[in-house]
C-alpha cells in the first residue's frame, strides 16, 4: 500500500513559535496511543478506534524536526483504517523534553473515515543517562 505523506504547513525562518530552538537530529522516536473520532460505518453502527504506535526518525524541519508516522488502527467489526500522516514540529517542555501534535483523517474504509487528534509521547521517558544507556 503506497503511503502519500500529508505535507505540514510552512513555517518561516523567522516563526519565534518554537523559541528559535535549533535542533540537532539525533535518533529518536516517539510512542503514541489515541483514540479516533466515533464515526457510522457502512451498516449504521456507530463506533471509533484504538490506535497506538512509534514514530520514524526525526527529520530535519527548518528550526525543528518532524516525524512521519504510518499505522493502522485496531479492527472493528470487519475493518480497520491506515494513518499516514508527518508530525508537526517539536512543542519543547521544561526540562528540554518535547513532543509533537498529530492531527488528520484516516483512510476510507467501510464507507467512512475517522478524524483523529493527538501529542505523541515524550521522548526518552525514563531519562536513562546516557553512561547507563545500552
Amino acid at each position: 500500500m503506497a503511503c502519500y505523506y500529508r505535507k505540514t504547513k510552512s513555517y518561516s525562518e523567522d516563526d519565534n513559535d518554537y523559541e528559535e530552538k535549533y535542533y540537532k537530529i539525533e535518533k529518536h522516536n516517539h510512542e503514541f496511543e489515541s483514540s479516533t473520532d466515533y464515526a457510522r460505518d457502512d451498516e449504521g453502527k456507530i463506533h471509533n478506534h484504538r490506535i497506538a504506535g512509534v514514530s520514524g526518525p526525526p527529520i530535519k524541519y527548518y528550526k525543528s524536526h518532524i516525524h512521519k508516522v504510518y499505522v493502522y488502527t485496531d479492527t472493528f467489526g470487519d475493518h480497520f483504517h491506515k494513518i499516514c500522516d508527518t508530525t508537526g514540529p517539536a512543542i519543547y517542555l521544561p526540562g528540554g523534553k518535547h513532543i509533537h501534535l498529530l492531527k488528520g483523517t484516516t483512510s476510507e474504509e467501510d464507507g467512512h473515515t475517522h478524524d483523529y487528534y493527538f501529542t505523541t509521547l515524550i521522548e526518552d521517558p525514563t531519562n536513562v543517562p546516557e553512561d547507563k544507556k545500552c
